[in-house]
């Protein structure tokens, strides 16, 4: 723990540890290997083609990967604050200045004092941005950012605004960076 209640990022406590693997390509790589090799086991006379899709969707990953790190090259300096800890592997991987989250959990309202220490950081770390996530209360974003120079944005991490169809996995990839530059570009 943090002395002012962050949690150490990376940490295996169930109630905070970031399930979001899937925002590093590298571990969407992964998972495109493990369900190969369980295609392949469960339908060998098919494993030729499953392991040509595999190949296929790993060169358009990491292509994804490229195109995203490009793209998020003009911001990687400019810190931000997220709504609640899901983007470590996003961040990691393209070498975003991420300052901290509104909250540990989504699960949990911050308090007021949270609240107010979170404003106090986005003024201390000159933070441009806070970003929300869709379903979640904006007026908490609203709160944190007033009588700041940070804006609100928002992020979706799990596709909630997407329509499901063929090539999610890219529409969220980009989304997330598409509107990462526009809030952090943007900023007052």
């Amino acid at each position: 723990d943090h002395a002012d209640g962050e949690h150490a990022r990376g940490t295996t406590d169930a109630h905070i540890w970031d399930a979001h693997i899937w925002l590093d390509p590298a571990n969407a790589k992964a998972i495109v290997e493990i369900v190969t090799q369980t295609l392949v086991a469960k339908y060998p006379a098919h494993a030729d083609a499953f392991k040509a899709n595999a190949s296929a969707l790993n060169a358009k990953i990491d292509a994804l990967s490229l195109e995203i790190e490009k793209d998020l090259a003009p911001v990687k300096e400019k810190p931000f604050i997220v709504f609640h800890d899901a983007y470590q592997y996003f961040e990691k991987r393209f070498g975003l200045a991420a300052a901290g989250s509104v909250t540990l959990s989504p699960d949990q309202q911050p308090s007021a004092k949270r609240l107010t220490a979170v404003r106090k950081k986005i003024g201390e770390l000159g933070a441009v941005c806070v970003f929300s996530e869709p379903g979640f209360q904006p007026n908490l974003i609203n709160a944190v950012t007033e009588g700041t120079k940070a804006r609100a944005g928002t992020l979706d991490p799990e596709g909630i605004a997407l329509k499901p169809g063929a090539g999610l996995y890219f529409e969220l990839m980009r989304g997330l960076a598409k509107s990462t530059v526009e809030c952090l570009m943007s900023a007052r």
